[in-house]
């Protein structure tokens, strides 16, 4: 019953379906997430050389001896005007707690499509100290900084994403 009533054989069928770009079943995994999706090339079902775009941009770095690090993204981060994408941290360090925070923010704003592009962040991590272990007084905790200082070649595993909502 090949090509019912158009009288063609199952060969025929199959070099019809061919011919008119019907693409085939891809025998290949399609590779994990790229920092940009792409179209692919291949003509196969889905085209399975194709990549989704990554919404989270991930680096793992090393603190300068200032406690600083200036990340470049690589892929700028456009967010609605007003709007920070979301960035967040782990440190990989074995010695006394650090603490990481944004200190500065590179960014364009365009008005007409009120959206600010996002470019860069520079982060610093401190270190805590402890408290004195004997309190003489209260008036020893004024004006304590629980930050010993800035935390030079700390590793730090940053993520940046685009914004959802």
């Amino acid at each position: 019953m090949p090509g019912y009533g158009t009288g063609m054989t199952m060969g025929e069928v199959a070099a019809a379906i061919a011919n008119a770009g019907i693409p085939a079943p891809s025998k290949e995994m399609p590779p994990a997430t790229a920092l940009d999706g792409k179209q692919g090339t291949s003509s196969e079902f889905a085209r399975a050389d194709h990549t989704h775009a990554a919404r989270v941009q991930r680096t793992v770095v090393t603190t300068a001896a200032d406690g600083t690090y200036l990340w470049a993204f690589a892929r700028p981060i456009v967010c609605p005007a007003g709007k920070l994408p979301p960035i967040t941290y782990m440190v990989e360090d074995t010695g006394s707690p650090a603490v990481v925070q944004i200190v500065g923010r590179a960014f364009t704003n365009d008005a007409a499509a009120g959206t600010d592009t996002h470019t860069a962040v520079t982060v610093k991590a401190q270190r805590s100290r402890v408290l004195p272990a004997v309190l003489l007084s209260l008036t020893a905790l004024v004006n304590f900084d629980v930050f010993g200082g800035a935390a030079s070649g700390v590793k730090v595993n940053l993520w940046a994403a685009d914004p959802t909502q």
